[in-house]
């Protein structure tokens, strides 16, 4: 089999000095020139998959260097675990000729992810692997060692097939073992001693073998930590939840960690397959020897009130960990390197959310989405809001695995930039050595920036494209076939082409719309800023990595070329959209944000476009400077517009030699809805089930299955929301949820103190219903259901507006 660096040369990546195939084969040729890297780090992985394998690779290259990694055939594949004495015998080798190392503690001690969750490594022997730690530490002990091992997930692996048809009762078996063992619930013992039963012993026993084993390992890892033999140790908690016995593990761990004092050398929080790009980026970052700053904004529920699916601390403290261990800093300066936007789940529409990352870009920040919402994919809403006002090559990340890939790539970018423009990189002179040293920087900027892109474009083609819009075919033909989609015996070829080719096309059309023709800055190359382009996807390998439905490996080869980009210039509109009220003139205060995307004084002409009748300014003639960004404030007035109709305006940018680009902002009369919670409403109701709160019908989000009122089944059901003030009101719709439709229900509006009912409907078959009424001034709405599909409510969002009455001016 290929290594790592091989599979991603073939698709025309790299050059074959990135892996350590030999004793030799890690190094770097010798070469007149400057090193074509800023140095080497070896890397041993999780196992095999592009996330724990790939990812550090690219991280390393958008960073300015080479990983070295161990053949591929080494690390196994799935069941068929690494050959861990092999992979250590290849890292003490390579260690050698590397500057720093970044090791997977499960490779090293059991031969890799999976393998670590079964009994079929002793203690014993897991120990005697790990000592090569310490041969590792002893040859070199100036050579930086960041490792990191896995607290154990509460379940086995899920598969059909006998022993993973038992994953479910094993993960309730284990979660209700903390609860009654250990927190004394009696109440469940019961039911914990009935899941218990139905898993066979054997399976009971090698879950608790694996357990005890790798928490033995873990304590030793930091001792190793204490003793100097690891000079960085994450042990990230694989998949969690409230309760299991990783929960009084971590305990322990900690216990540990405070009583060696070695908090600041050992880590412990969320993550698995994300550590060794973390590491890998921590490692890039200390040795471009900057520190970048990280801001922080959150797209729905704040941080430190939301807990990611499959973790165990608030989100704000993960992301707050993360930005630790890379060497960054946390900061609100509007000028910090890097803006990281996280969307979370929770009430709340995403359209401001999405509106400061369109402005944060169009100002040329370096802005990361980490899109945790939804459990290991791209936010859809979020994908489809944001596409049309960027081209995504213009983000500094974007992750729908783990936030800390997200985090990774932007500071690891952000580090680079600042590193080249603090010193030149690599060593000489450009003006004494002349183009051999001004070349190589270059070289090294722009294979830095190819590195960025694709890890951009990977990262949006598995999460976006495969998951959200081919997974579930490959899944259903491999059930078609009569085969396990968690682990294809049969159907893995007939399942590998059809994620291929349904993939591919999905993918080059993201490549065409998004990252073609994209202008980026590639740093300096110590004569001065340069600016390059995405300029063509050359290739790209598609395939199922392993014999299981989930994942996609995608190695695409881009080019970016260093040049400037055919428009100098780039144009942002804001805001994107706005509401006016219908039947009326207003006039918009717009702002045009111009962008010099080179590193000379550009002239532009901005005029304005908008529909007949409207009022525009006069064409302007601009001077920008290299680099510069110049918000344009810009006046613009509405003819009068009916209900629900909408009217673009357009900034038209014009460069000195014809060519021109735009951006668009749309109009739309609306009327204005008081029942909003960033109106100042509120809402209460008769109840709710799970984390559907009645606060998701006035959060202005009617498209969102996140963001809805629903109820436990009953009998009958109440919503009441409450004015900011005394509000002029004649209209209400109720936006639902179709095939759930509510059928019989009462809409009252209270006024003077007295619930009046404005609408009374029996037998509905529509899914957005609008009533009508004579206009009343009301301080609140109620909307009381007897009559459902299954008894429940699912409302995504109850609008109360005012349209035809005087009262409503």
């Amino acid at each position: 089999m290929r290594t790592i660096a091989a599979l991603l040369g073939a698709a025309g990546l790299v050059t074959t000095s990135l892996a350590g195939v030999a004793p030799d084969a890690g190094a770097l040729p010798p070469q007149a020139g400057p090193p074509p890297s800023l140095g080497q780090i070896a890397v041993v992985p999780l196992d095999d998959r592009p996330f724990p394998a790939v990812t550090p690779v690219e991280i390393a290259a958008a960073g300015g260097h080479t990983a070295l990694t161990p053949q591929t055939d080494l690390l196994g594949e799935f069941f068929t675990y690494g050959d861990a004495d092999a992979v250590g015998e290849w890292w003490s080798t390579t260690a050698a000729e590397a500057d720093a190392s970044v090791v997977a503690l499960p490779m090293l001690a059991y031969g890799g992810l999976v393998a670590s969750r079964t009994c079929a490594t002793d203690l014993g022997t897991a120990r005697e692997r790990l000592e090569v730690l310490e041969d590792v530490k002893a040859a070199d002990p100036e050579h930086p060692v960041y490792a990191f091992d896995v607290i154990q997930r509460l379940t086995i692996e899920p598969t059909s097939g006998y022993p993973g048809m038992y994953s479910g009762p094993v993960r309730r078996w284990a979660e209700l073992m903390d609860q009654v063992e250990n927190l004394g619930r009696e109440d469940l013992r019961p039911a914990y001693e009935e899941v218990a039963a139905e898993i066979p012993q054997e399976i009971k026993d090698d879950y608790l073998c694996a357990r005890a084993r790798n928490h033995q390992i873990n304590q030793d890892m930091v001792r190793a930590a204490a003793a100097g033999t690891i000079d960085f140790l994450v042990l990230g908690q694989d998949d969690a939840s409230a309760f299991g016995p990783h929960r009084a593990e971590k305990e322990a761990l900690v216990a540990l960690v405070a009583e060696l004092g070695v908090g600041d050398r050992v880590k412990i929080y969320p993550g698995a397959d994300v550590l060794g790009a973390l590491l890998t980026a921590k490692h890039v970052v200390e040795r471009l020897d900057v520190t970048p700053t990280v801001d922080v904004e959150w797209s729905r529920t704040p941080g430190d009130d939301w807990v990611a699916p499959y973790q165990d601390i608030p989100y704000g403290q993960l992301v707050d960990e993360y930005i630790t261990t890379l060497g960054a800093e946390r900061s609100d300066a509007p000028d910090a390197d890097v803006l990281l936007l996280a969307n979370t789940s929770g009430a709340g529409s995403l359209e401001p959310f999405v509106d400061r990352a369109h402005e944060a870009v169009a100002h040329g920040r370096l802005v990361a989405i980490g899109d945790d919402a939804v459990a290991g994919v791209v936010d859809p809403e979020l994908r489809d809001l944001l596409a049309p006002r960027i081209d995504l090559a213009e983000l500094g990340a974007w992750s729908g695995w783990n936030v800390g890939i997200s985090l990774s790539q932007s500071v690891v970018r952000a580090a680079l930039l600042e590193a080249s423009r603090q010193a030149p990189l690599l060593a000489g002179s450009a003006d004494t050595n002349g183009a051999p040293v001004l070349g190589a920087r270059r070289a090294l900027l722009t294979s830095a920036a190819e590195a960025h892109q694709r890890l951009l474009f990977e990262e949006l083609v598995h999460t976006d494209l495969y998951r959200n819009h081919v997974r579930t075919a490959v899944r259903d033909y491999a059930v078609a076939e009569g085969d396990d989609p968690q682990h294809m015996t049969t159907a893995l070829d007939g399942a590998n082409t059809l994620a291929v080719t349904r993939t591919e096309p999905l993918a080059r059309e993201l490549f065409a719309e998004e990252f073609a023709g994209v202008p980026m800055r590639l740093g300096d190359d110590g004569r001065g800023e340069r600016t390059a382009v995405v300029s063509s996807l050359d290739s790209l390998e598609l395939s199922l990595g392993w014999p299981r439905y989930q994942e996609l490996d995608v190695f695409p080869g881009i080019t970016v070329v260093d040049e400037p980009p055919a428009a100098p210039v780039s144009v942002a509109l804001l805001p994107w959209a706005t509401d006016v009220r219908p039947e009326a003139a207003v006039t918009l205060d717009l702002t045009a944000v111009l962008r010099n995307d080179t590193a000379g004084p550009a002239g532009v002409t901005l005029a304005v476009r908008a529909p007949e009748g409207w009022v525009t300014p006069e064409p302007l003639a601009v001077s920008l400077a290299p680099f510069e960004v110049r918000d344009v404030k810009l006046t613009v007035t509405t003819a009068a517009l009916a209900p629900e109709a909408s009217g673009t305006v357009a900034a038209v940018v014009t460069s000195a030699d014809g060519t021109s680009v735009e951006a668009a902002s749309t109009v739309t009369a609306a009327w204005r809805n008081v029942a909003l919670a960033s109106s100042g409403a509120t809402v209460r109701a008769s109840g709710w089930w799970s984390q559907y709160a009645p606060e998701r019908a006035i959060d202005g989000n009617t498209t969102s299955a996140a963001s809805r009122w629903i109820t436990d089944p009953a009998a009958a059901h109440w919503l009441e929301v409450a004015f900011a003030r005394p509000e002029p009101v004649d209209t209400v719709q109720l936006h639902q949820y179709g095939g759930y439709l509510l059928e019989d229900y009462t809409v009252s509006a209270l006024v003077d103190g007295e619930w009046r009912v404005v609408g009374e409907v029996v037998a509905n078959t529509e899914v957005a219903p609008l009533h009508r009424f004579d206009a009343v001034e009301a301080t609140a709405l109620r909307l009381d259901v007897t009559g459902s599909r299954d008894d429940r409510v699912r409302l995504y969002e109850v609008e109360v507006t005012c349209r035809a009455s005087t009262l409503c001016d």
